[in-house]
């Protein structure tokens, strides 16, 4: 996925876990119309590529060395606190136990303080919270084996289909 450059120095990210520095990018309409994004970007400015695998593990790791339990789950629901002193409750599917064989994973319950969500683009959790209506861009990269050559022309490119 992408990431903008101000995301490494604000969470602190390691330049490691960006895959690749994306300098130009060739927008694609469904209708093949073409716009190039990039002509104002700075020299020492880019569009961080990153793969998720990797800062998704990254950032797990980091939150588990803080002292984070990590869950091997897939929120389902949340009830909201009435009041200051009352807990967020989050109803989740824990894929941790049970015997593997399939994905349903046992439904629980868990109390916190605070909830982040941090859940992407269709986020359960900004639905849950009726957060509205908001604009966003789901990216992927397909990797392919192709000739330097050819790679050369995609060296710091993106196209978005």
């Amino acid at each position: 996925g992408a990431i903008p450059l101000c995301m490494i120095e604000e969470f602190d990210l390691p330049m490691d876990i960006v895959d690749r520095k994306v300098r130009k990018m060739t927008m694609i309409s469904p209708t093949n119309k073409e716009v190039q994004i990039g002509q104002t970007l700075k020299d020492d400015e880019f569009i961080g590529m990153v793969r998720r695998e990797v800062m998704d593990d990254f950032l797990r790791k980091r939150a588990n060395e803080s002292g984070c339990t990590l869950i091997n789950g897939l929120f389902l629901s949340m009830t909201l606190p009435k009041s200051k002193d009352e807990s967020y409750v989050l109803t989740y599917n824990d894929f941790a136990e049970g015997d593997g064989t399939s994905r349903q994973g046992i439904k629980k319950t868990l109390e916190v303080d605070v909830v982040i969500g941090a859940d992407g683009a269709n986020s359960r959790v900004a639905k849950e919270i009726d957060a509205g209506d908001y604009e966003y861009a789901i990216a992927f990269q397909e990797r392919m084996r192709i000739s330097d050559e050819k790679m050369d022309y995609y060296k710091d490119r993106a196209e978005m289909y």
